[in-house]
C-alpha cells in the first residue's frame, strides 16, 4: 500500500488501464459472446488513454469509433498521438485512423453526442468516479439508438477489497483495502468519498431510473493479470478457479458487475 497525497490526482478521477491486459480481453470477450459488436459505431465513455477505442477500431471502421473523455489532459494526449501519427503508423494501427473530433473532453452527465447514435455505448470501471451516476447513464441512453446496447462493468459491493484505496487522516491509501466495502454506507463513505460500489439493487434501481432496461447481469472476477504473471502455473490455477465459480451463484462476490442494457 503507498501513502500519498490527498490531492493525488487518479484517487479523484480514477487511473485509467494504460495496457490491454488479458483481464480486458477477457471483458471483451465476455462481451462479443453475448452481442455482436462487428462494424458497430461505438463510444466509449470515459475512455482514458485508449486503450479499448484501439480494440474497438479493430471491429469496425476507424471513422465509427468515439471517445469521451473527463479529464481533458487524456483527450489532449490522444489527440497528440493521433495527429503526430506517421503514415506507416497508420497503416498498421487502425486506432491511428480515428478521426480527432471522435474523442471528445465532456463528463459523463452531458456527452457531446447527438442522440440515437451509437450502436454500442461501453464504459469500463468509470460509472463509480462520475459526479452523478444516474444522470451519466441517461445520457449514455440519450446517445444510444434504439436497438443499442449499453454495456458497462462497475464495482460490486460483494467484493470484500475496495480497490481505490481510500482517505485516512489527510492522506491517500493507495491499495486494496480489506472489507471496506461491505461497511455499512455512512463508514464506507467516511473513508471512500471519492468512489462507489453497487449491490444488485443498486445496478437494477440505476437502470430503471435511467430510463433503460437490463438484458443481462452477472459478476465477474478479475483477470489476475499480476498473479499470473509473478507465480506462472499457480497463478493459472487460482485464476481459473475463480472463472470457473463465474458460472455458479458465488459470482455475487465478483470484483465487477457485467451489465448489458437497452433503453425503454
Amino acid at each position: 500500500m503507498k501513502v500519498m497525497d490527498k490531492e493525488t490526482k487518479f484517487a479523484h478521477l480514477g487511473k485509467p488501464g494504460s495496457v490491454f491486459s488479458m483481464g480486458f480481453a477477457r471483458r471483451l470477450d465476455l462481451i462479443e459472446s453475448r452481442i455482436d459488436l462487428h462494424n458497430k459505431v461505438f463510444l466509449d465513455m470515459g475512455c482514458g488513454e485508449g486503450v479499448w477505442l484501439r480494440e474497438f477500431a479493430k471491429l469496425s471502421t476507424p471513422g465509427n469509433v468515439y471517445g469521451s473523455e473527463y479529464d481533458n489532459e487524456q483527450v489532449l494526449s490522444i489527440h497528440k498521438r493521433l495527429s503526430q501519427a506517421s503514415e506507416e503508423e497508420r497503416k498498421s494501427d487502425k486506432f491511428l485512423q480515428i478521426p480527432l473530433n471522435n474523442i471528445r473532453n465532456c463528463p459523463g452527465e452531458s456527452l457531446d453526442f447527438k442522440d440515437d447514435f451509437f450502436d454500442i455505448v461501453f464504459h469500463n470501471e468509470v460509472l463509480e468516479h462520475v459526479q452523478d451516476d444516474v444522470e451519466t447513464l441517461r445520457e449514455c441512453f440519450r446517445v444510444l439508438d434504439k436497438d443499442g446496447y449499453m454495456v458497462f462493468f462497475t464495482p460490486n459491493r460483494g467484493w470484500p477489497f475496495e480497490t481505490h484505496g481510500m482517505f485516512l487522516k489527510g492522506k491517500y491509501y493507495w491499495g486494496n483495502i480489506p472489507f471496506l466495502p461491505w461497511m455499512p454506507n455512512f463508514i464506507y463513505k467516511k473513508f471512500a468519498p471519492h468512489v462507489r460500489n453497487y449491490s444488485n439493487g443498486d445496478i437494477k434501481r440505476l437502470i430503471k431510473q435511467s430510463g433503460g432496461e437490463i438484458v443481462y447481469h452477472s459478476h465477474v472476477f478479475s483477470g489476475f493479470d499480476g498473479l499470473v504473471n509473478r507465480f506462472g502455473f499457480f497463478g493459472r490455477l487460482v485464476q481459473g478457479f475463480f472463472h470457473a465459480i463465474e458460472k455458479t451463484p458465488l459470482n455475487f462476490f465478483g470484483i465487477s458487475h457485467f451489465v448489458i442494457a437497452k433503453k425503454v
